[in-house]
C-alpha cells in the first residue's frame, strides 16, 4: 500500500511539473508571438521615401520579425520634427525608424534614449546625426549619397555638348546644401556652368523652374524632399521646353525625370532594415556602424526618352532599365 501511495504520488508530481512546463512554454509561445513595435517618421510623402519604407518593412518581414511599424508622416513640416517623434518614447517602441534628414535630426533630439536608424540621409556627419561611421551613440543607419560628377559624366556620354546644369534644392534641407555643394564643385571641374535656385517651400517650384529653364541645357535632380513631392510638376514642365534631365535617385523617373543612375530606395529601405534586425536581435546599437548605400540602379523613362528624341538603343543606356 506505501507503494502504492509512492508511485501515485510521483506520477501526480510529474503530471504537475509537465503542467507547469506546459504552461511556461505556452507563456512562451504567447510573448513570442507578440508584435514588436517600430515607430517610423517619415518627412514627406514622395516616391523614394515611400519605397524606403516599403523595403524597410518587406525586409523585417522577410527575417521572420513580426513587427508593427506605426507610421507618423509629417507631410514636410519643419515644425514636426521634434515633436511628432515623442509619441514612440515609450517602451514598447523598440526602435524608430527615420526616413530623410530632417526627420533623423528631429529625432536624435527629441529621442536621446531611443534607438533610431536613418535612411535617405546624405551627410549625416554633416547633419550632426554620427560623428563618424564607427562612433555611435544612439542612432545609425544608412546614408544615400551619390557621386554628382559620375553621373553627369555618364550623362554627357548621351548629351555631349551640354554646357550648364540647373538644379532646384531646398533652403531648409541640410541634406541639399550639402548636395549643391558637391553638384557645384562637379560641374567646376567638368568644365560646366551651374544654375542652382533655391525655395523655401512647395508652391516656389513653379517660378525657380520659370527661372532656370531659359539658362540651361540639362537639369539635375537631387536627393531633395521637397522638390521631389513635386516630381511630375518638374518633369512635365522641362518636357515643354525640351531640357533632358538626369536624377540622383531613381524614384524620380517613374515620375517623368529623363534617367537616373542613382539610388534604389527600395533596396536601401532593406539594407536600413538590416542594421535594425541587428539591433531587435539583442546587438548594442555602439556596434552597428553606419553605412554607405550599397544599391543603384540605371533607369530611363522611355516615355519622356521618346518625348525627347532619344534612341533607347543609345550604347550608353543598354544596362539600363526601361521605366514605361
Amino acid at each position: 500500500m506505501k507503494n502504492l501511495k509512492k508511485m501515485v504520488k510521483i506520477v501526480l508530481v510529474g503530471a504537475l511539473a509537465a503542467s507547469l512546463v506546459a504552461c511556461s512554454t505556452d507563456k512562451k509561445a504567447e510573448k513570442n508571438d507578440e508584435k514588436i513595435k517600430i515607430g517610423a517618421i517619415q518627412y514627406i510623402e514622395h516616391v523614394s521615401l515611400d519605397n524606403a519604407l516599403k523595403g524597410f518593412e518587406d525586409r523585417l518581414k522577410e527575417e521572420g520579425i513580426d513587427a508593427e511599424v506605426e507610421v507618423e508622416n509629417l507631410q514636410g513640416d519643419q515644425a514636426l520634427t521634434t515633436t511628432a517623434p515623442k509619441k514612440f518614447e515609450k517602451d514598447e517602441y523598440k526602435l524608430v525608424y527615420a526616413i530623410s534628414t530632417p526627420a533623423a535630426q528631429g529625432a536624435k533630439t527629441a529621442l536621446p534614449n531611443k534607438n533610431i536608424i536613418y535612411s535617405a540621409v546624405t551627410d549625416p556627419v554633416e547633419a550632426g546625426l554620427i560623428e563618424a561611421p564607427d562612433k555611435i551613440t544612439n542612432i545609425t543607419g544608412v546614408n544615400d549619397a551619390v557621386s554628382a560628377k559620375n553621373q553627369i559624366e555618364s550623362f554627357l556620354r548621351i548629351y555631349p555638348n551640354i554646357k550648364t546644369i540647373g538644379t532646384i534644392f531646398s533652403t531648409n534641407e541640410a541634406n541639399s546644401k550639402v548636395q549643391v555643394e558637391a553638384l557645384e564643385s562637379a560641374c567646376n571641374e567638368l568644365g560646366l556652368k551651374l544654375e542652382s535656385v533655391g525655395i523655401n517651400n512647395i508652391n516656389d517650384i513653379g517660378q525657380a523652374l520659370s527661372t532656370l529653364t531659359g539658362k540651361i541645357d540639362a537639369y539635375y535632380a537631387l536627393t531633395d524632399n521637397t522638390v521631389a513631392s513635386a516630381g511630375p510638376i518638374v518633369a512635365e514642365n522641362l518636357l515643354k521646353v525640351k531640357i533632358p534631365s538626369i536624377s540622383a535617385e531613381e524614384g524620380q523617373v517613374s515620375k517623368g525625370l529623363l534617367m537616373s543612375e542613382g539610388v534604389d530606395y527600395y533596396e536601401h529601405g532593406r539594407q536600413a532594415a538590416d542594421l535594425a534586425i541587428r539591433i531587435l536581435k539583442g546587438e548594442d546599437i555602439k556596434d552597428v556602424h553606419a553605412e554607405d548605400n550599397k544599391t543603384a540602379k540605371k533607369k530611363v523613362n522611355e516615355k519622356t526618352a521618346k518625348a525627347l528624341g532619344l534612341d533607347l538603343n543609345n550604347e550608353n543606356l543598354k544596362d539600363a532599365e526601361i521605366i514605361k
